[in-house]
């Protein structure tokens, strides 16, 4: 049984972190609303949905004993229309819904603990119509090992060709290697996923 002090314990960090959570946030396009958060707290890192109704994020805990990753807002915009992608792809209407990956990449590509590096992935969407639900998914591994659940989105996207990047804090804790973030793009019929590399010195 929890006792009052230990209660009001965690109450007060739940507010410090909502605090964080909610200040400095940054979005355009259609990008969702997603503050940072403190791996500290219950061995995991809070999240915050932003006041978007069609937009919303979760973050996972973080996994293996790496705390403090910091995941900010996502940034989307639309590099190209829909007359512009469907020139691109020679796309007809009678092929259906089409979701492409075009580019992936972590920049710098050379980082240090605790610094930032942003994970950005381009992609094509077509035969999305008005625009539907795509989830965009980032998780750090290093090897074959899951470090960290970066971030999970939900988006209406229309259709034309899309770049969204995610700036990340890494831990101060975080061991000198080779790491990955892989980023998955789903739809309800159709997904993609990329992998891009950086180094921590």
């Amino acid at each position: 049984m929890m006792n009052k002090r230990s209660a009001l314990w965690i109450s007060l960090v739940l507010t410090v972190c909502l605090g964080l959570v909610t200040s400095g946030c940054e979005t355009y396009g259609q990008a969702g609303g997603l503050g940072a958060g403190l791996g500290a707290v219950a061995g995991g890192i809070i999240g915050a949905q932003s006041g978007h109704a069609l937009e919303g994020a979760a973050i996972g805990g973080v996994i293996g004993g790496v705390g403090g990753l910091i995941a900010h807002d996502i940034k989307a915009r639309r590099m190209r229309s829909k007359a512009e992608t469907e020139t691109a792809y020679n796309y007809t209407p009678v092929q259906g819904e089409m979701l492409t990956l075009e580019r992936t990449e972590v920049l710098p590509a050379t980082v240090r603990p605790g610094e930032m590096a942003d994970a950005s992935i381009q992609y094509a969407l077509l035969g999305a119509a008005a625009g539907i639900q795509v989830s965009e998914q980032r998780s750090l591994k290093q090897g074959d090992r899951m470090i960290a659940d970066i971030s999970t989105h939900n988006f209406t996207r229309d259709d034309g060709t899309w770049v969204s990047s995610q700036p990340i804090r890494l831990p101060s804790n975080l061991n000198p290697g080779q790491y990955t973030i892989v980023t998955t793009v789903r739809t309800s019929r159709s997904a993609i996923s990329s992998q891009a590399q950086f180094t921590v010195l």
